[in-house]
């Protein structure tokens, strides 16, 4: 038996049938199948042999086991299975049968009361993507990091024991760096295919290791504790996309007349802001969102509004009224609040 979650995401209630293996097989759209408490060995034979075997497009989620601590040993019946994530959950039992599963492309790992990393000396070197999840313990050590060169993602949070190894994974393109405090990000520079960067809480305060690297199309900077100054963002001259969010002491935007290649911005719950006039100077914005801009006034959009290039813009406020008084204005400008884009198209 199984459910929907939502688009993509299937969750297994109890034990399946080979029908049921068979209806999932034909879901094209299906992007996550995921359980949260034990099932019979039956339904993994049937997953890996009609399932996996056929589709290596599709990750297997097991978490939660809220009442009880989790077995992985089912794994070891699972050795079509590319993409796993174990996460949400507190401890685990043989998680060395991770190691049956020689195909593995991406590997997900949130297990709070994990004291190290030596799992991943055992998995294939060949991921490709990786996200390790906080733990409890400060002991775990990324050294271990290096042995996967062709590693394309990266989620680290919390983790910062060696963490100078990323500027070792060369193929790196996608970096989500979470509760993670460092003196720079020196380690970073040397990723030349690094196009998405994201920096969530923690405390770093000096970006100035990343100034000019034009390979960065994806910047998101949210709740960084302590971070005002972003000058640096003005050098990152193949930016496509800024996302900042919920930066209490930023209080003015970066310069961005340099940045031609910038088409969208998003800001939200940005508290401190006071100056959003350079948005009027960059060349090629096209959409501009702005959600909880209470702390603005409207006088503050025009710079904004009056730039040719800048096709969509919306912001939400305190109030109807505002709302509203902001739309008439946009409105007046010629502007639309029609979305541009479901999904950003990169260049």
């Amino acid at each position: 038996m199984y459910s929907q979650v939502y688009m993509g995401r299937t969750e297994i209630k109890n034990n399946l049938s080979e029908a049921e293996v068979k209806e999932l097989l034909s879901n094209q759209e299906l992007e996550v199948i995921q359980f949260s408490a034990p099932l019979e060995p039956y339904t993994f034979q049937l997953l890996n042999d009609l399932f996996f075997k056929e589709r290596d497009d599709v990750e297997l989620r097991v978490y939660g086991f809220y009442d009880s601590r989790c077995d992985l040993s089912f794994l070891s019946a699972l050795p079509n299975v590319t993409r796993f994530t174990v996460d949400c959950i507190r401890e685990v039992d043989h998680l060395d049968a991770i190691t049956h599963l020689d195909k593995l492309k991406a590997l997900h790992i949130g297990i709070y009361h994990l004291d190290n990393l030596d799992i991943l000396t055992r998995v294939p070197a060949t991921l490709e993507s990786m996200m390790l999840e906080q733990t409890q313990s400060k002991k775990p050590d990324l050294a271990v990091l290096e042995r996967f060169s062709g590693l394309k993602k990266l989620y680290i949070e919390g983790h910062t024991k060696n963490i100078d190894v990323i500027g070792k994974l060369h193929q790196l393109e996608d970096v989500t760096l979470r509760s993670i405090t460092t003196n720079d990000v020196e380690f970073l520079a040397p990723l030349q295919k690094l196009w998405s960067l994201d920096i969530k809480l923690g405390g770093i305060q000096n970006f100035s290791a990343i100034e000019g690297m034009d390979s960065i199309k994806y910047l998101e900077l949210w709740q960084i504790r302590g971070l005002k100054d972003l000058s640096f963002i003005s050098t990152l001259t193949g930016l496509q996309y800024l996302f900042l969010q919920s930066l209490r002491n930023v209080e003015v935007l970066p310069a961005l007349k340099g940045l031609t290649k910038l088409r969208k911005v998003h800001l939200d719950l940005m508290k401190g802001l006071k100056d959003i006039s350079s948005l009027g100077q960059a060349p090629s914005l096209a959409e501009f969102t702005h959600w909880s801009a209470m702390n603005m006034k409207m006088e503050d959009y025009t710079a904004l509004l009056s730039n040719p290039s800048v096709q969509r813009v919306r912001a939400t406020f305190d109030s109807a009224k505002r709302n509203n008084e902001f739309e008439a204005m946009v409105e007046h400008y010629g502007k639309t609040s029609e979305v541009l884009w479901r999904e950003f198209p990169y260049e």
